[in-house]
């Protein structure tokens, strides 16, 4: 299967001093140009504050939450999202939280009804519950995967 590079960056993103979920990169993926059968696989390098305080990391897609999970007391992850298409406008992704994902849940997987035919964004978020402390997308990378 061909696998196309939508868009990388290596530029760093912060949120601090907010509890407010921000955006730290969008990504259009356009129009037409995800099938049915076909991927979005996102890789995502983070850094935060390490505490007990919660720290919320989130991805979506077409403005639905495709997949998100809590931190605490650790420093960096490295998460992987995969949001299959398996029709013009059906997707589903895994329900595993997207800072356990190599372990089993009893959570169903997400779904999503967006019209790939049509341009839609990825965004990838961070959340903090005390505004003394940071989340940073320090990396992303978003590949297509193509059938055929």
């Amino acid at each position: 299967m061909p696998v196309r590079a939508l868009a990388q960056s290596g530029t760093a993103a912060s949120v601090t001093g907010t509890l407010v979920e921000t955006t730290l990169a969008t990504i259009t993926v356009p129009a037409g140009c995800m099938l049915a059968g076909g991927a979005l696989r996102i890789t995502c390098l983070w850094a935060y504050t390490n505490s007990a305080n919660t720290k919320t990391l989130r991805v979506r897609f077409g403005g639905t939450s495709m997949d998100e999970g809590t931190v605490t007391t650790s420093a960096t992850l490295e998460t992987k999202t995969m949001i299959y298409n398996t029709a013009v406008a059906a997707q589903v992704a895994s329900g595993a939280p997207i800072t356990t994902r190599a372990s089993v849940t009893s959570t169903a997987n997400m779904t999503a009804a967006i019209n790939t035919a049509v341009a839609q964004d990825i965004t990838i978020q961070g959340t903090l519950a005390n505004t003394g402390e940071t989340i940073t997308l320090v990396a992303y990378c978003v590949e297509l995967i193509v059938v055929g």
